[in-house]
C-alpha cells in the first residue's frame, strides 16, 4: 500500500522529476542519488536494478519493427573460402569474419544495409540510438533481434555478407579494394580458441598480417596502451568480472578491421562517395611511456575522436584516413557506410553530403550517451560485486597524484 506513495521517489530516482515531496520530509536531499538509496533501503528496489540506461532516457528493450526480406541481387559465391568470425564467448551479433585468399584477405561483414535501406523505419530507429548499449545485465540492440538472427555471420550454415576484398602488394599494404554483396560460410571461434590455432592456416597467415599493419602503424605514430580490461556480466544480482587476456587473436581481428577502415576511407574519397569519417587529433605530448601510471595519464590527453564528412589523420591508430565499417549491426554510422557502398554498387542514388552531417549530428549526441551509460553501468555492478564480497582483496596502483585526492587503478576490476 505504499507503492503509489514511493512512486513520486523511484521518478526522483530515475530522474524523470525534480523533486519529491516524501523525500522533502524525511529531511532527504531531493537527488536520483538519495532516492536510489532510500529505494534501496525499504526495499522497494534491489540492488539488480540498474537506474542509469532509464535516467539518459535509452531504450533498454530491441525495436519491435518487422525488416524486410533480402533484395534479390547477384551475390559472389565465397562459400569456398574458409571464414572465421571470432567474438567473445557468449556473443549474440556476430557481424565480422576473415578468409585468406592468396594475397587477398576477406573481411566479410553482416550485410545490415540489405535489410535496413536510408530512411526506413528501422534506419530512422537505429539512428535515434545510434547504437546498440552494452550492459553488464544484457544488451538493447539498435536494430530488432530478427537482423542479428538473419544476419550473423555464422548463425546458419550460408549467410548473406557485404565482402571486402583487401589485394596486397608484396609489402603487405592494400594495392586495391573489392566490395561485393556475397554468400559465406563461416565457422565461429571464441578469442581463445582462435589463440590456440594460430599455428594453423590461415590463421597462421592472418596473424602474419595483423603483425606487419601495427608495425606499419606504429611507424606511423599509432599510441598503443597497455591497460587492463575486464569483462562484467550480471544475472540477477549475482556479478562475475573476468579480465581480457591480450591474447594475439585478438590483435589479429583488430588489425583485420582497422585496414578495412583505412581502405575504405581512401575508396570512397577516389570515388567521391560520402561517408562518415573518423579522426582523432594528437596528444599534446610526445611521451610513451611504458607504466600503467603513464599509460593512464597519456590516456587523459587523448582528444575524443569525431566524425566528419572529409577524411582526416586518426592519431591515435597512426592512420591518415579511417572509416568505421564492420559494426553495421551495433553502431548506426558503419550501417550509414554501408548503405552508401551498397547505393554505390547498384548505381543508386547517394545520400549527400548534407545528408551524412545530418546523420553524423543525429547520432553524435545520443552516442554520447550510451558510452556514458554504459560506463555508469559498469560501475555500478563493480559496486555490487564488492558487496556482495565485503572480504575482496586486490591489487592498486596510484596512477594519478593530486592536492586533495588521488587516483588508484585496480587492474584485476579494470
Amino acid at each position: 500500500e505504499d507503492g503509489p506513495h514511493l512512486r513520486e521517489v523511484e521518478d526522483l530516482a530515475l530522474d524523470r522529476v525534480a523533486r519529491s515531496q516524501l523525500l522533502r520530509e524525511l529531511g532527504r536531499a531531493e537527488t536520483p542519488e538519495s532516492a536510489h538509496a532510500l529505494l534501496l533501503e525499504l526495499g522497494y528496489w534491489d540492488r539488480s536494478l540498474d537506474p542509469y540506461p532509464q535516467r539518459l532516457r535509452l531504450p533498454t528493450t530491441p525495436p519491435d519493427l518487422e525488416l524486410p526480406e533480402l533484395p534479390e541481387e547477384e551475390r559472389a559465391d565465397l562459400t569456398h573460402l574458409p571464414a572465421f568470425a571470432i567474438d567473445d564467448e557468449g556473443n549474440q551479433d556476430p557481424d565480422d569474419a576473415l578468409s585468406l585468399d592468396g594475397d587477398c584477405l576477406w573481411v566479410h561483414v553482416a550485410d545490415a544495409a540489405a535489410l535496413v535501406p536510408p530512411d526506413s523505419a528501422a534506419d530512422l530507429e537505429a539512428c535515434a540510438r545510434g547504437a546498440t548499449l552494452y550492459l553488464p545485465e544484457g544488451a538493447a540492440p539498435m536494430l530488432p533481434w530478427e537482423a542479428a538472427r538473419r544476419l550473423g555471420l555464422g548463425l546458419a550454415e550460408i549467410s548473406p555478407a557485404l565482402s571486402f576484398g583487401l589485394h596486397l602488394d608484396a609489402a603487405g599494404a592494400v594495392a586495391s579494394l573489392e566490395v561485393v554483396p556475397s554468400w559465406v560460410r563461416v565457422t565461429r571461434l571464441t578469442y581463445e580458441e582462435a589463440d590456440a590455432r594460430l599455428d594453423e592456416e590461415p590463421l597462421r597467415g592472418l596473424y602474419h598480417l595483423a603483425q606487419k599493419h601495427r608495425t606499419r602503424r606504429e611507424e606511423r605514430g599509432a599510441i598503443t596502451l597497455d591497460l587492463p580490461e575486464v569483462r562484467i556480466q550480471a544475472r540477477g544480482d549475482e556479478v562475475t568480472i573476468r579480465p581480457l587476456l591480450p591474447l594475439r587473436s585478438r590483435e589479429l581481428v583488430t588489425e583485420a578491421m582497422l585496414r578495412v577502415g583505412e581502405a575504405v576511407a581512401h575508396y570512397a574519397t577516389e570515388l567521391g562517395i560520402p561517408i562518415p569519417f573518423t579522426m582523432q587529433d594528437p596528444p599534446e605530448t610526445d611521451e610513451r611511456p611504458a607504466d600503467l601510471a603513464g599509460m593512464y595519464g597519456l590516456r587523459r590527453q587523448f582528444r575524443p575522436s569525431q566524425q566528419s564528412s572529409m577524411p582526416g589523420y586518426h592519431a591515435g591508430l597512426g592512420l591518415d584516413a579511417y572509416v568505421q565499417a564492420t559494426s553495421p549491426l551495433r553502431r548506426y554510422l558503419d550501417l550509414v557506410v554501408h548503405q552508401q557502398l551498397r547505393a554505390h554498387i547498384r548505381g543508386e542514388e547517394l545520400l549527400g553530403a548534407q545528408d551524412m552531417l545530418e546523420r553524423i549530428g543525429a547520432t553524435a549526441a545520443v552516442a554520447g550517451s550510451v558510452r556514458y551509460a554504459e560506463r555508469l553501468a559498469r560501475k555500478h555492478w563493480t559496486l555490487v560485486y564488492l558487496e556482495q564480497r565485503p572480504d575482496w582483496r586486490g591489487e592498486g596502483i596510484l596512477v594519478e597524484r593530486r592536492w586533495r585526492g588521488s587516483t588508484v587503478l585496480i587492474p584485476e576490476l579494470d
